[in-house]
């Protein structure tokens, strides 16, 4: 049962492109759940330092009496920034419940590349991009992910949930969700709501302009976006953001070689956690 306070009993931790964002929007529509509206908080990873946690603490202060209150922010997993990140959640929530959902870590890698072009205004190709930014690669080693979770949290503070199940039985996998949050799965089954269209879809990606990029550093963006209408922050998307230009498939040769690493790994990891 949830108690009343300002920071979330729970997390969607990560991983980026794996399905966070339905999960978010089904758990969202929950009567017993206060999950913040937008989903990506970014506070104990880039945030951190630029905020306090009575910024923090505001983002839920819309949240019912007795409400079990969530945010939901993928980057959280992402390898560079994992270790101080959930170091940070360990200190402020040290109570706190994480889900970590995770895909095939090469599909994965392909989603990531798409992303990561669209969140840093730059157009470059998958090779040069898994050079740059080699995050992209190294947050699909779940393993490594949940032996760094397990030096803060306890076993039983974790909850591991595969895409691939989320696609083909919602209904066991939300079940088995509200089961770890500890709340009324009778309530509401949450394959019959009406879920929040994915925020990211890999069609809609595009690079933002200057204005768009600098508008989202500013402090205050969150809660005016939060309070737009949907059709006009479509309308801004398609106005100040331009469609990627680059192909958003691995190359052959790419893909073979990621395989060859990761495919021991995920079996390794499905054998512990599916």
């Amino acid at each position: 049962m949830a108690t009343n306070r300002l920071l979330p009993h729970a997390i969607v931790f990560g991983t980026p492109k794996s399905g966070t964002t339905t999960l978010c929007g089904a758990l969202m529509r929950h009567p017993d759940i206060y999950m913040y509206p937008k989903k990506e908080t970014h506070f104990f990873n880039d945030l951190f330092t630029k905020r306090d946690m009575s910024w923090y603490k505001g983002l839920f202060t819309d949240a019912p009496d007795g409400a079990l209150l969530m945010e939901g922010t993928p980057d959280y997993s992402m390898s560079h920034c994992v270790d101080r990140t959930l170091e940070r959640i360990a200190t402020h929530i040290p109570d706190v419940k994480l889900i970590l959902m995770v895909r095939n870590p090469v599909d994965r890698i392909e989603s990531h590349y798409i992303q990561m072009l669209s969140n840093t205004r730059t157009e470059i190709s998958i090779d040069q991009a898994l050079e740059k930014w080699p995050e992209i690669v190294e947050t699909s080693d779940y393993g490594a992910i949940v032996e760094t979770l397990r030096q803060y949290f306890s076993e039983d503070q974790l909850l591991v949930l595969f895409l691939e199940d989320y696609k083909s039985d919602k209904s066991t996998v939300h079940a088995q969700t509200l089961e770890f949050l500890e709340v009324d799965a009778s309530r509401i089954p949450l394959e019959t709501v009406n879920t929040q269209k994915a925020l990211h879809k890999r069609e809609d990606q595009g690079v933002d302009c200057a204005l768009l990029a600098r508008l989202r550093r500013w402090k205050h963006y969150d809660r005016i976006n939060m309070l737009m209408p949907s059709w006009i922050i479509a309308l801004g998307k398609r106005t100040l953001r331009s469609p990627l230009k680059v192909p958003t498939k691995l190359p052959p040769a790419t893909r073979a070689r990621l395989e060859a690493e990761f495919n021991p790994k995920w079996a390794q990891f499905q054998e512990e956690f599916r």
